[in-house]
C-alpha cells in the first residue's frame, strides 16, 4: 500500500519535470538565433565533432539557438547577403569572418536593424552599423609567454639543465612591443633567458636546448617531425589531427569568440578580443601543471 501511495507523487514529479523541460525548450527555440557565416573549408579544418561541441556549449551560454550560414567560395557580396538572409530572417545578430567583410557591409545596408560584426582582419575604421572585432595580440602573446615559460621549467629529465630555450616561429616578424609582451609574460613566470624568434622554415628542427616552441604562423613541416618538444600553437586546426606534442592551442576563430563578439555586436562597438586558449589536458600528465597552465592562460597584462 505504501508503494501505491507513493506512485501518484512520483508521477506528479515526473510530469512537473517534463513540463519544465518543455517550457525551457520552447523558450529557447523561440528566441532569435545568433547567425554565424562560415564555409565548408573552415569546417573541415576546425573539425566536425569540435564544431558540434562548440556550438552546443555556445548555445547553452547564450541560451539561444546558433545557426550557421554556409557560403560557397568566390561568392560576391550580394550573394553572401542573400544566403545569410535565407538562413535566418531576423537573427539576434550576424557574425561574419573577415574574408566575407564585403558581404557583411552589403548585408548591413539591406538589414540595418540587425547588429552585424566582422571578426578578424586588421584594425580599421568600422563602417556605420558594423562592429569590427580584431584579435588582442598583446594579451595573446603575454599569455603565450607565461605558458611557454611554464613548459620550459626544469623537470626530472636529465636534459633539464640544458633544455631552457624558448623558440617562437613567426609568420612575419613581431613588432618590438609585441616581443616585449611575450617576454614580459615569460619573465612573470620566472624565465630569465631571451626567446629566439625565427621564421617557420620547412627544415627547422628543435635543438637540444629547445624547451618549448611557440608557433604563430605556418609550420606544418615542423609539426610533422617526430620531435619531443612541447608546442604552443596559434591555429584553428582540429587538435585531433595534429602532432601529439602540441600541448595548447590559441584559437581566435569566430566560433571561439561567439559569446563576447555577440555582446560587442549588440552594443555596436568595435574592439579587440583575446584568443580562446585551449589546454589539451590529455597530453599533459601532471594535474598541477595543467592547473598552472590554465591559470596562466587567463592572465591579463598588468601594465
Amino acid at each position: 500500500m505504501a508503494k501505491l501511495r507513493k506512485t501518484p507523487k512520483k508521477i506528479f514529479t515526473a510530469v512537473a519535470v517534463a513540463l519544465v523541460f518543455f517550457i525551457v525548450g520552447a523558450v529557447f527555440y523561440n528566441r532569435r538565433p545568433v547567425l554565424i557565416v562560415s564555409d565548408r573549408q573552415f569546417n573541415l579544418i576546425y573539425g566536425k565533432q569540435r564544431l558540434l561541441i562548440t556550438r552546443l556549449v555556445t548555445q547553452a551560454r547564450l541560451f539561444r539557438p546558433v545557426k550557421e550560414a554556409l557560403i560557397g567560395e568566390n561568392v560576391g557580396a550580394d550573394l553572401v547577403s542573400i544566403a545569410v538572409q535565407a538562413a535566418a530572417k531576423t537573427p539576434y545578430c550576424a557574425l561574419f569572418p573577415y574574408r566575407y567583410h564585403e558581404g557583411a557591409v552589403y548585408y548591413a545596408k539591406e538589414m540595418p536593424h540587425i547588429p552585424v560584426a566582422v571578426l578578424g582582419g586588421a584594425d580599421q575604421k568600422a563602417p556605420d552599423g558594423i562592429a569590427f572585432i580584431t584579435t588582442d595580440v598583446r594579451t595573446d602573446l603575454y599569455r603565450a609567454g607565461r605558458c611557454a615559460a611554464i613548459l620550459a621549467q626544469p623537470t626530472e629529465d636529465s636534459l633539464a639543465e640544458t633544455r631552457n630555450r624558448i623558440v617562437v616561429l613567426q609568420r612575419k616578424p613581431l613588432a618590438g612591443d609585441q616581443r616585449q609582451m611575450f617576454l614580459q609574460g615569460a619573465q612573470d613566470e620566472g624565465f630569465t633567458g631571451i626567446p629566439s624568434y625565427l621564421a617557420p622554415a620547412g627544415n627547422y628542427r628543435a635543438s637540444e636546448e629547445t624547451a618549448v616552441v611557440v608557433m604563430l604562423g605556418n609550420g606544418a613541416d615542423f609539426l610533422e617531425q617526430d620531435e619531443d618538444t612541447p608546442v604552443i600553437l596559434f591555429s584553428w586546426m582540429d587538435p585531433s589531427t595534429i602532432s601529439s606534442w602540441v600541448k595548447m592551442i590559441f584559437d581566435d576563430s569566430p566560433w571561439a569568440l561567439v559569446v563576447p563578439a555577440v555582446e560587442l555586436a549588440r552594443k555596436g562597438e568595435s574592439g579587440v578580443l583575446p584568443s580562446r586558449p585551449r589546454l589539451l589536458n590529455d597530453r599533459i600528465e601532471s594535474r598541477e601543471l595543467r592547473l598552472w597552465l590554465k591559470k596562466a592562460a587567463q592572465r591579463h597584462v598588468d601594465i
